[in-house]
């Protein structure tokens, strides 16, 4: 089969750095470290070159002279991180009908919590005048 491969920390790289065919993806993975001389903790993807259904795994470097190989978790970056922390993400846009619909819905809530509230001091109004015969 057809793999590729490419770094993706700490130094990560953008384009397909070495190409090549093994028998099965950890041994092309192996000879990718092998060639390249990665360093210990280096971590990088491989993907198999078969279309649509390619199957792609992520790999450490635990062990150099001879290599030694560990499934690595993917690291997702977001390429628009802010610089600063304390800066929030901008709010999701909405449309005009989500707006209205949650208008509506939040009119509706305040509805119904009044209309309960209003039934309870009708409920001890009565209590209080046929329970205890206040008036």
């Amino acid at each position: 089969m057809n793999y590729a491969a490419r770094s993706i920390w700490p130094e990560k790289s953008s384009v397909w750095e070495y190409l090549g065919a093994a028998e099965s993806i950890e041994d092309f993975a192996l000879m990718y470290a092998t060639d390249k001389t990665l360093a210990v903790g280096t971590e990088f993807v491989v993907i198999e070159k078969a279309g649509a259904d390619s199957d792609i795994q992520f790999f450490k470097v635990s062990r150099a002279e001879p290599y030694a190989l560990t499934p690595a978790s993917p690291r997702v970056e977001s390429e628009t991180t802010p610089d600063d922390p304390q800066q929030q993400p901008a709010p999701k846009e909405q449309s005009i009908s989500e707006v209205w619909y949650a208008m509506f819905h939040h009119f509706l809530f305040f509805g119904k919590a009044t209309a309960t509230a209003f039934l309870f001091f009708l409920a001890l109004i009565f209590i209080a005048k046929w329970g205890f015969n206040a008036w």
